[in-house]
């Protein structure tokens, strides 16, 4: 019987790099929109005729620039007016979240489970990250939705570079156990954190995006974005209870890191306010991200 070979950090990359057609973090458009939108000095007009060529993201522009969050009292019904009423920095953020639920929604995966399980754990992170954010008025805007969304990306390119060793890398048991990540790097030669962090940054997303998906395990870590890491690591660690239990069940806010960390940085409201705010992220937020997960996918 010939001995089972492990894979290795390199081999893993080198088969997403052999797929890069099919992996494709930013289509064309998407990629095109994303460069005007890093430049200062973007006319609004051509950054929506640019957007306009995508339909799904020129759609999604209209939907979340006529959202409650945006409540105005006129709605707006041509991309240019979204452009202006959501700025440079939200554009930014909703070309990257709409390519990557495309691409969590079209990756080539042989276990289809695996992929509805980081859907919904990274929308409902995502979500209460989103929640947190304007709670705690950390001033975010949309960057942690985004992050939320991306911060597990690296579970799904697992599963497709090492179909046949992912289950047994990760169980997606969803607990946080500390030696999740050195059993990722035990049977695969890498987690996902690292894994992922080295796809972000091969796609050339921003900075701050790759830290978090770098780093949501490790909160305390300083670094110039800890602040964006710690509130997704916090988020991160409500949903991941939730997922396990969909109810708030004895959820221990002592025990999420990010939480403390968060603390660390003058922002101690999940600890000190902790019934107010864990009854709102359990009773409200979580329960309606599990219904509605669908919508952005």
């Amino acid at each position: 019987m010939t001995a089972k070979v492990s894979p290795n950090a390199d081999a893993l990359k080198q088969t997403l790099l052999d797929r890069a057609d099919q992996l494709a973090m930013l289509p064309a458009v998407a990629s095109e929109a994303l460069q005007l939108a890093n430049d200062p000095e973007c006319r609004t007009e051509e950054l929506a005729n640019v957007i306009e060529r995508d339909v799904k993201l020129a759609t999604e522009t209209l939907k979340i620039s006529n959202s409650v969050i945006f409540s105005a009292s006129t709605p707006v019904v041509s991309l240019r007016q979204a452009v202006v009423r959501l700025g440079l920095k939200q554009v930014r953020n909703l070309i990257i979240s709409s390519s990557a639920a495309s691409l969590m929604k079209n990756m080539p995966l042989e276990q289809e489970w695996v992929r509805e399980i980081v859907w919904q754990h990274s929308f409902r992170t995502a979500t209460v990250a989103s929640h947190l954010n304007q709670k705690m008025r950390f001033g975010f805007e949309g960057e942690e939705f985004t992050a939320g969304l991306l911060h597990d990306f690296g579970r799904l390119l697992l599963a497709v570079a090492a179909p046949e060793d992912f289950a047994e890398a990760d169980p997606m048991s969803f607990e946080e156990e500390s030696e999740f990540l050195s059993r990722e790097r035990q049977v695969l030669g890498i987690d996902h954190c690292q894994f992922g962090a080295w796809f972000a940054e091969y796609n050339k997303l921003p900075r701050s995006l790759v830290a978090v998906i770098e780093l949501h395990h490790l909160p305390e870590t300083h670094h110039p974005n800890q602040e964006l890491i710690a509130l997704v690591a916090a988020a991160d660690h409500l949903a991941s209870h939730f997922q396990r239990y969909e109810e708030n069940n004895g959820y221990d806010v002592g025990l999420n890191r990010g939480a403390h960390a968060l603390s660390k940085l003058g922002h101690p409201e999940l600890l000190e306010d902790r019934n107010q705010v864990i009854d709102e992220v359990f009773g409200e937020v979580l329960s309606a991200a599990g219904t509605d997960h669908s919508d952005l996918a």
